[in-house]
């Protein structure tokens, strides 16, 4: 008897022998009391999970399509088609008024010849060889009237819209150490359109594709110089190191509206605002030397400096930061006056100034 009794396994739960059942999952024996009490606890275990289940189930039910994801997409598409619109206007603009030029000037061709025919037959001056010249006039005039124009579309292949995409950033992928800070929104080929000089008036030339620029005046005298890229949206970083520059230092950066055309004095009328030499400061056809108002102290700059000119649309505001000596100077830009989109505007006065524009980080 004592030798059965020692023998007999004990029960998991009370430790005292008469254990008659082993649970096939954790392996423990239970006697015929405690067999249902752990039955009773399985099941308990069994409802919580189910409970888990039904808590995921109406969590993903929760899932709100209108997803901050989705929101930055719709604002991405409505920044590009405004982008898109307010680029068409400014193209059919330019159609209009080079089409308007062209019928002007076929209009007083025109009427010149009129007034050499009818001034011809009146005076009974005219011969075979005035015929050859009228007829070969008309002509000409013809053919600039029938002949397709000579306004082309060029598409910029560095277009200020930037496509999207989006990446599945996977963290069961083992292989990437980084997944989760992978961005899901990014502008095609992660590109960035490289801001160049265009269009000068003045003694200036431009080297490296519009990335040097360079006073080529036998005398120290204006050069006004526009950027090719336009600024409607966002916040965009120009940087500039001055290659070389005289002293006092007289160099303007700034900005001015793109639906006005680059002419003599432009840094002095409403629709650009900036930083001069002296320390003056233009806004909107306003200046002023006030260096404790403004905190901008042009004579600190020199030779070799990185200047950062920001472009902030949204804050309607243009930045000047010397990254030499840590300064930043703020411009508030009325877009009544210099409405968008914004271009560059460079002005250069001693000869010899040289400013090259530095790539893209």
């Amino acid at each position: 008897m004592n030798t059965s009794a020692n023998t007999k396994k004990q029960c998991a739960t009370c430790n005292k022998s008469g254990g008659i059942l082993i649970c096939e999952g954790c392996q423990q024996i239970f006697c015929g009391k405690h067999v249902n009490e752990h039955r009773q606890y399985l099941a308990e275990q069994l409802d919580g999970i189910m409970q888990e289940h039904d808590l995921l189930q109406h969590d993903i039910e929760q899932i709100s399509i209108d997803h901050s994801l989705l929101r930055k997409i719709d604002q991405w598409e409505k920044e590009s088609l405004e982008k898109i619109h307010l680029t068409a206007e400014i193209a059919r603009q330019n159609v209009r008024k080079i089409l308007d030029q062209s019928k002007e000037n076929v209009s007083k061709t025109c009427h010149d010849l009129a007034i050499d025919l009818c001034s011809s037959r009146e005076a009974d001056d005219y011969s075979e060889n005035d015929f050859i010249c009228w007829i070969k006039q008309l002509e000409k005039l013809k053919l600039e009237i029938t002949s397709p124009s000579s306004v082309k579309i060029i598409q910029d292949d560095e277009s200020i819209i930037h496509l999207i995409k989006v990446e599945n950033s996977d963290f069961n992928n083992d292989k990437s150490t980084n997944s989760k800070q992978l961005p899901l929104l990014t502008s095609k080929l992660n590109l960035k359109v490289q801001e160049k000089c265009l269009d000068v008036l003045g003694p200036v030339t431009l080297e490296k594709k519009g990335s040097l620029v360079k006073h080529t005046g036998l005398i120290s005298d204006y050069a006004y110089i526009s950027g090719t890229l336009l600024y409607s949206y966002g916040r965009h970083t120009i940087k500039f190191r001055l290659e070389k520059c005289q002293q006092p230092y007289r160099i303007f950066f700034g900005c001015m509206s793109y639906q006005v055309h680059l002419k003599e004095d432009a840094f002095r009328y409403p629709y650009s605002v900036g930083w001069f030499g002296s320390n003056q400061v233009y806004e909107h056809g306003r200046c002023s030397s006030n260096c404790k108002k403004y905190g901008y102290n042009s004579f600190l700059i020199r030779t070799n400096d990185v200047l950062q000119l920001t472009f902030d649309c949204d804050k309607k505001q243009i930045k000047l930061f010397n990254e030499r000596i840590k300064v930043t100077n703020i411009l508030t830009v009325d877009i009544n006056k210099t409405p968008y989109p914004w271009q560059l505007l460079m002005v250069m006065f001693y000869k010899d100034d040289c400013v090259k524009i530095l790539r893209n980080a």
